[in-house]
């Protein structure tokens, strides 16, 4: 479920990019509480000594197209940080399940969930700092389109969002396993009215045209972090 144990390449830990695995969970009935107190006071702890682990963060649903309940953001170098992070995740803590059994649990309490893996783009983000919402922006590109796409957020887009003040921030990232998506571009937002104006004054750039011949799908989830399960 949220523990990946997928081979990693010959890249040392410090040459390695950034790589996040995003777990979407829809909870049975009733169960969401009780999945959210395993994350925040038995989950936590234990990713919190997990040296690899670069950083956790939990969020909950604020507006979605699509029901879910908490999506949680694991952040290592590379997948080979991920594969000896989870060398950790099995071991049961001094006191306490393991974090491969409490993901047992979390199973049994699930109605759906799925799995995403995303190489983020150090030259395409910001420090993701504030905002009282953070976007999600799933985008499916024309075939062949990639090298245009990030061409023009390195000369275009970004240039341009950074100009309006448009966000506080944003991230990119390539999606390596995912249900047909091709990029995710993550931004903090402090409000729905800031997102709406985003999303107008993007309609109005001279790019407008140029960018939506590459895209051909986008999804737009918009969430709020859940600070208890935040971890470094």
């Amino acid at each position: 479920m949220a523990v990946g144990a997928i081979p990693g390449g010959a890249q040392s830990q410090a040459e390695s990019p950034e790589v996040r695995q995003i777990v979407t969970f829809q909870f049975l009935p009733g169960r969401a509480e009780e999945a959210f107190r395993i994350y925040e006071q038995q989950l936590r702890p234990i990713y919190h000594e997990i040296p690899e682990l670069l950083r956790f963060r939990g969020y909950q649903e604020a507006e979605s197209p699509e029901p879910l309940d908490l999506i949680v953001v694991s952040s290592y170098r590379g997948m080979a940080g991920m594969d000896r992070a989870n060398e950790g995740l099995r071991r049961p803590p001094p006191s306490g399940p393991s974090a491969l059994s409490l993901y047992g649990t979390l199973s049994a309490m699930t109605a759906r969930h799925h799995d995403q893996f995303v190489e983020m783009l150090a030259n395409q983000s910001d420090s993701a700092t504030g905002g009282r919402l953070v976007v999600f922006e799933y985008l499916r590109l024309a075939p062949g389109a990639g090298a245009a796409f990030e061409g023009l957020l390195t000369s275009r887009v970004r240039p341009f969002e950074k100009a309006g003040q448009l966000a506080l921030w944003s991230e990119t990232g390539r999606l390596l396993v995912s249900d047909g998506w091709d990029y995710l571009r993550i931004f903090g937002v402090g409000s729905l009215g800031d997102w709406h104006r985003y999303l107008t004054a993007m309609g109005e750039a001279p790019f407008h045209g140029e960018l939506g011949s590459l895209v051909a799908a986008r999804k737009t989830i918009l969430v709020r972090q859940a600070p208890k399960m935040a971890v470094r």
